[in-house]
């Protein structure tokens, strides 16, 4: 196995982990998840792979990107209550998805690190800071740092 087709299969097999999470709770009916993060992830890429690795496991699935200046109100509208009448799982991406007005529409999130400079080891419970992004990034699902996109690796910040 090449050092490309090796690092393609971590990452296959990191997003396919975060699809068997998700789908140990939410089997049925329309889902929805959403994709987040700081400004210089890529969360159309994580994104799409995420949405790979879900179509991987036999689910229907959509994908949908929100402009930044799409409000919740015209979000809800144009595309959360069509997907309500459909089984299967739409991924969004876009910023800010888990700020409070748009917070209430996902079952699952991920918010996505990119962080040329952090230690594998980096969590906030090892370095002590509190995090200055405060919510948005506390109510993800899973935490990732995407700094390699071949080898996407989950983060814990956690205190548990």
């Amino acid at each position: 196995m090449t050092d490309t087709e090796k690092t393609s299969t971590e990452a296959a097999e990191f997003f396919a982990g975060v699809a068997t999470e998700f789908l140990q709770h939410y089997t049925r009916g329309p889902r929805f998840v959403a994709v987040t993060g700081v400004p210089a992830a890529d969360t159309a890429r994580v994104a799409d792979a995420l949405a790979g690795a879900l179509r991987d496991a036999g689910q229907q699935v959509e994908r949908a990107t929100v402009d930044p200046a799409t409000g919740a109100d015209a979000f809800r509208d144009a595309v959360v209550t069509p997907f309500r009448s459909r089984d299967g799982v739409l991924v969004v991406d876009g910023r800010g998805l888990l700020d409070a007005e748009f917070r209430g529409f996902w079952n699952f999130s991920l918010w996505v690190e990119h962080d040329p400079e952090r230690s594998p080891d980096w969590s906030f419970v090892t370095t002590g800071q509190k995090d200055p992004l405060g919510a948005p990034r506390e109510v993800a699902s899973v935490l990732l740092d995407d700094t390699d996109p071949e080898r996407p690796r989950r983060l814990w910040a956690d205190s548990c």
